[in-house]
């Protein structure tokens, strides 16, 4: 069964607090750094399921930007979702979705709310980004057995 997990950067791997101490840091409004803990918790979702990474962040515009993901998350980027012309992450997550068949369980990490109702919307805080107990959640949802 392949697997997918869709994950944002800011507001899931950098949260405000951390942008805000990378400012403080660089100096720099933006910053190519992202937080080793929820990094960590990305990578702990990718092992225990099996899914394949794919950025819908805004991060997937750059190589550069790709690049510190594949450094500081994961070497393995499987895709990024097309940008839509309505820049409505649901419209970009169904897109990708549309032209990979062999997808059969997906879930999105995302602090913005820009998704249809039935995608399985994980979302965090730009507050706080991804927590231990979204993670666990994500990870029950991608490992139950579809019927």
């Amino acid at each position: 069964m392949t697997k997918v997990l869709f994950l944002d950067i800011d507001g899931v791997c950098n949260s405000e607090a951390f942008m805000r101490a990378e400012y403080e840091r660089t100096q720099k409004t933006v910053s190519l750094g992202i937080d080793h803990k929820p990094a960590a918790l990305v990578r702990q979702i990718l092992n225990e399921t099996g899914a394949l990474l794919v950025i819908s962040s805004t991060w997937r515009l750059s190589e550069t930007w790709l690049q510190v993901i594949r450094e500081q998350i994961h070497p393995d980027i499987y895709g990024i979702t097309p940008q839509s012309r309505s820049r409505f992450r649901g419209d970009e997550v169904n897109a990708w979705i549309k032209d990979h068949p062999e997808v059969e369980q997906y879930a999105i990490l995302d602090d913005d709310g820009d998704f249809y109702s039935g995608q399985p919307l994980f979302r965090t805080s730009f507050r706080d980004g991804l927590t231990q107990g979204i993670a666990v959640r994500v990870i029950r949802h991608l490992n139950k057995e579809l019927g």
